[in-house]
């Protein structure tokens, strides 16, 4: 059973599966499995959604955490993004794929004396303030870089617990009684406070939590500015959804343009990190084998969730299809990895015809996919590809053993 719909720039036809104008099988036989492959027209199309409705003065900072891929990050700065980064690491993964310092904004709920300083030097846009020791260290800084209080607006996202980050027992952000006597506490010549930030959380498919956001924000922003602070812009954090099991669309050059109709008097910024880069990417694995436990049928693959963690993370369900026909039985599989933990699988009542040595490919794997990657069970990193119509690339080799012992001194 083929699914209703594939992300953007996936199609089939008689040769298998084509991500642009590139057979995947093609792929499949110069690359080992397991990889990444990422489509970069789907990666310019979706951010350009974004870019489409806004204006010069407003920024729309691509959330790095989602993938930091320098090669990735390089396609988004070209078409004049911004950066959400939320570590030191991440800052020098922008700056070195070619961003501007002033379109980058510094998040993160742990920031030391250190990370705000290298970021002060770089004179970035705006660091997001997270609590009244931060606005301490930065006042004690040599450069006086422009700052935003990041608040807690204690509303639900109504997602996945993991990732609701804006409700009041959240450790995110500052309560905003708490915003306001920082704002009365210390004047505009000892802190540089232009912006007024939150982020409610990841996955958010009603988009009228983001115009009640920017209400809240833009209010709090009133506030703060009759009490003598340059406030120039709100920044409603990131978190619009993608359907992982491709039925449905959400529409960021339409929530843009809403909220640019509601906010008044500001410069907007946002943080979309997942809705840019989920859909261009997938992971394409081989069947070790095919087995049967009691009453199950599996599908046993070289992928694992050391790879793709969020099936094991947020019990998610990514949308798997065979990369070429096969003459083997359609049934509904459980599809497992190798590591050794119940855990490591990606879903059951997958209907597939497939069977020991075919591809398959596991869709909208390009969020929280690589990034969130580790060597568990002593197992190397998978290449990651980015295709281009009708060639490719290798962006990120496949780890060695060596370079899993690298810094292991034996």
């Amino acid at each position: 059973m083929e699914p209703r719909m594939r992300p953007n720039n996936f199609s089939k036809d008689s040769m298998g599966l084509k991500i642009e104008e590139l057979a995947l099988q093609e792929v499949c036989e110069k690359i080992p499995t397991p990889f990444y492959i990422y489509s970069e027209a789907n990666l310019v199309e979706t951010a350009s959604a974004y870019l489409q409705n806004s204006n010069a003065n407003d920024l729309i900072c691509y959330s790095v955490k989602a993938n930091g891929n320098i090669n990735l990050l390089k396609v988004l700065a070209n078409l004049g993004m911004g950066f959400d980064v939320v570590s030191v690491g991440e800052l020098k993964r922008a700056l070195k794929a070619g961003a501007e310092a002033k379109k980058i904004v510094f998040s993160g709920v742990g920031k030391s004396e250190s990370d705000l300083k290298f970021a002060a030097e770089q004179g970035i846009y705006s660091i997001n303030i997270e609590s009244a020791h931060e606005v301490e260290l930065i006042k004690n800084l040599k450069e006086s870089p422009r700052v935003s209080l990041r608040i807690n607006p204690d509303m639900a996202a109504n997602t996945h617990p993991y990732i609701e980050t804006g409700k009041s027992d959240c450790k995110f952000g500052i309560s905003e009684t708490e915003a306001l006597e920082i704002a009365k506490t210390y004047s505009s010549s000892e802190i540089n406070l232009v912006g007024i930030s939150a982020h409610i959380g990841s996955q958010i498919t009603d988009t009228e939590l983001f115009f009640e956001l920017a209400e809240k924000l833009q209010a709090l922003a009133e506030q703060i500015k009759k009490l003598g602070h340059n406030v120039d812009h709100i920044d409603v954090g990131g978190g619009l959804a993608i359907d992982y099991q491709l039925e449905n669309q959400y529409d960021p050059a339409q929530l843009v343009k809403e909220l640019k109709e509601k906010i008044t008097g500001y410069d907007l910024l946002m943080e979309p990190g997942r809705s840019i880069v989920a859909q261009s990417g997938a992971v394409v694995t081989s069947v070790i084998t095919e087995k049967t436990n009691g009453q199950r049928d599996f599908l046993v693959v070289d992928v694992g969730m050391n790879d793709l963690m969020r099936p094991a993370l947020y019990s998610a369900r990514h949308t798997i299809e065979e990369v070429q026909d096969s003459n083997a039985e359609s049934k509904n599989y459980e599809v497992v990895g190798p590591v050794c933990e119940t855990a490591d699988s990606f879903g059951q009542n997958h209907n597939l015809n497939a069977k020991t040595g075919d591809q398959l490919i596991i869709y909208s794997t390009g969020a929280y996919g690589s990034s969130m990657g580790s060597n568990y069970n002593s197992r190397p990193k998978p290449a990651e590809i980015l295709v281009s119509k009708d060639s490719f690339k290798v962006i990120r080799k496949a780890e060695s053993f060596e370079d899993l012992i690298r810094l292991e001194e034996i």
